[in-house]
């Protein structure tokens, strides 16, 4: 049993200490197959996310790691202190799942740094001479003006009041409502308020959407989607936008409510959306890789329908927020647009291995990001009753969520020898404290890449930007909550992952095997997601040794009556499927890949891209066994989960 736990940091360059508590609850050491775990994941990203971020220099992470130079190296970018509350919530959730109790002194010097950064009724990043990078994204084209003064950015505060939400449902700790309050008073002052919108303008200063302390550059107000540095107007406005609705279902804030849905519908307006066009439409003649960057083609109103086209993680930011917006508030027409557009995305890639196209048409890469936030997506669209995406969850998470999870060493080691530059060109060397190269690669397992392709993360693109980590990374922690959900004396598996519950414990064979146990500890009715490749005819089931026949209710089998101690197992072939997919069809990027499945398991791709500089993906013939390894595992049963996500 682990007990709350406090752990005070003093801050190397304020005179803040913040006290952390670790989650209370329950470790359970099982013998499990072999099979997906993703507690296991979790402390892996804890660990990685830990060696990220510098001790030194006010506790920042260093945004980028790169591992393709032949010293691997971490560095400090613009987006540094944007992105710190990011990891600060993002570890909140890895402990809740895990139950660790590792680098909590790091953990505690972070929060400490981000506490001290909320001066008045604004997140900043404060200008310091140690930081010469500190107000900009260190490329020409997504910066403004430049000066030493202090910045607040828009998403980073949005971030921000995300963190302090979560530690306070976590913790129930009311002390954190007076900084949550005042980042929410900041958020309506700097907005620019039209007659039924808000937005936050890209300000022409340093990184996007940063306003500095003597107020916005410029309060243009953005016109297309492009305008933003990242390629999206919009997700800057989702950002404050999630965490409002947060705030304001935990409090009631109106307030909070009422500029939430000013940026709600500031973000909706038609000019911001509209789809790659397929069918293919009357271009006149435009070069293919003009025409498929184009906006929907005649007969297809996209921009009524969320269909997008830039930047996939901007977008599907910008839809999580809307999402939960629509859910607070019971609009049917936000809620249809996020579903449209969900189902949108779900044409860019190949969902069926959770691959999403971030730049349909122009490249041919999945970000980080994206896959945290399409895993948030199908859950919350399933919670809130707009659909049932369960069968995409999984095949994200199974597939491309846990692949882009970098974990090994030596294919580290082997991306960094190969790799024919020292450091890239950009990163200049002469700026003390931006750069470490101190056991880069045992310090980052764990962390997720920035990109992928289908089969791996490709030569010269073996790097990481942290937003990816953090955000992928939650990921782990959405679909760990959602495997397995608990309500007085029923509980729901909507996943068929290993999870250990207060109620039941989840024992999967897959993809080894269709066998899924379930050991009852308290429950009398427990709802079981049969996926929907498992043929409801060659089920069988049984309860404590009997086989019994099948309630269904939708896609889950009802089991009722249940006795503590009482043992459910569920028994349905496995078989391997081929199927080929293309992406970025008709354009100069196409591909087409030809996938193996052990059910929703991606278990062999092809073709393969496998230079030594590249880091390979779905190396996963041990999966393609009958029978799984069994292990000794330790799941972790926190007393509070972090719902409001």
């Amino acid at each position: 049993m682990v007990r709350w736990q406090t752990v005070r940091s003093e801050s190397n360059a304020t005179d803040h200490a913040a006290a952390l508590e670790v989650p209370a609850g329950e470790h359970r050491e099982r013998r499990v197959p072999d099979s997906l775990e993703l507690s296991d994941r979790a402390r892996l990203a804890l660990s990685g996310i830990a060696g990220s971020i510098d001790e030194k220099l006010c506790h920042h992470m260093y945004f980028f790691v790169h591992w393709d130079c032949r010293t691997p190296y971490r560095i400090h970018h613009g987006a540094d202190s944007t992105c710190d509350p990011l990891f600060a919530e993002t570890l909140a959730m890895l402990r809740t799942m895990s139950g660790s109790v590792e680098h909590l002194d790091i953990e505690g010097g972070q929060w400490a740094e981000l506490l001290s950064r909320i001066d008045g009724d604004l997140y900043w990043n404060y200008s310091d001479p140690r930081r010469p990078w500190g107000n900009s994204y260190m490329y020409a084209h997504f910066d403004g003006e430049r000066r030493a003064e202090d910045i607040a950015n828009v998403a980073g505060n949005g971030m921000m009041l995300r963190a302090l939400l979560t530690r306070r449902e976590l913790l129930g700790d009311a002390s954190l409502d007076g900084c949550i309050q005042r980042l929410v008073g900041g958020l309506r002052r700097i907005a620019i308020h039209r007659e039924d919108y808000s937005f936050y303008p890209d300000g022409g200063f340093g990184e996007p959407f940063n306003f500095p302390r003597s107020g916005w550059v410029s309060t243009r107000e953005p016109m297309a989607e492009t305008e933003g540095g990242e390629g999206s107007v919009t997700s800057y406005q989702a950002t404050p936008l999630s965490g409002l609705v947060r705030w304001y279902r935990a409090s009631g804030d109106r307030q909070a409510l009422d500029l939430a849905g000013r940026l709600a519908r500031f973000c909706m307006q038609p000019r911001f959306w509209g789809g790659v066009a397929d069918p293919k439409g009357d271009f006149d003649g435009l070069p293919i890789q003009i025409a498929t960057s184009l906006p929907d083609p005649a007969c297809v109103a996209g921009a009524e329908l969320g269909h997008w086209f830039s930047h996939g993680h901007a977008r599907a930011w910008t839809l999580r927020a809307l999402l939960d917006y629509g859910a607070a508030t019971g609009d049917e027409r936000v809620l249809e647009f996020v579903r449209r557009g969900y189902e949108y995305t779900m044409t860019l890639g190949i969902p069926r291995i959770g691959w999403y196209n971030v730049f349909p048409g122009r490249l041919n890469f999945t970000e980080g990001c994206m896959l945290g936030d399409m895993v948030a997506l199908g859950i919350r669209l399933s919670d809130y009753g707009v659909g049932d995406y369960w069968d995409d969850v999984d095949a994200v998470v199974r597939n491309h969520l846990c692949e882009q999870q970098v974990l090994s060493e030596e294919l580290l080691r082997r991306v960094a020898a190969a790799s024919p530059v020292e450091r890239r060109e950009q990163d200049r060397t002469d700026i003390p404290h931006q750069h470490g190269t101190e056991r880069v690669i045992e310090r980052t397992l764990g962390i997720f890449a920035g990109v992928s392709l289908p089969d791996c993360i490709p030569d010269g693109w073996v790097w990481s930007m942290q937003c990816c980590t953090g955000t992928a990374a939650q990921g782990l922690y959405y679909a760990w909550e959602g495997a397995v959900r608990e309500r007085g004396d029923s509980a729901t598996v909507n996943l068929l992952l290993n999870r250990v519950a207060a109620g039941l414990e989840v024992t999967s064979h897959l993809p080894f095997a269709g066998k899924v146990i379930i050991r009852n500890r308290s429950k009398r009715r427990i709802a079981v997601r049969i996926p929907h490749w498992a043929r409801h005819q060659r089920i069988v089931f049984l309860v404590s040794g009997r086989e019994v026949s099948a309630e269904w209710l939708g896609g889950y089998v009802i089991f009722e009556d249940l006795e503590p101690g009482a043992e459910i197992v569920i028994r349905f072939p496995v078989h391997e499927t081929t199927a080929s997919y293309t992406v970025n069809s008709r354009t100069e990027m196409e591909q087409r890949y030809t996938c193996t499945f052990r059910g929703s398991t991606l278990v062999d791709i092809e073709p393969r891209e496998d230079r030594p500089a590249s880091y390979p993906l779905y190396r996963r013939g041990h999966l393609r066994r009958d029978e799984a390894p069994i292990r000794t595992a330790t799941g972790f049963v926190p007393r509070k989960h972090i719902g409001g996500w």
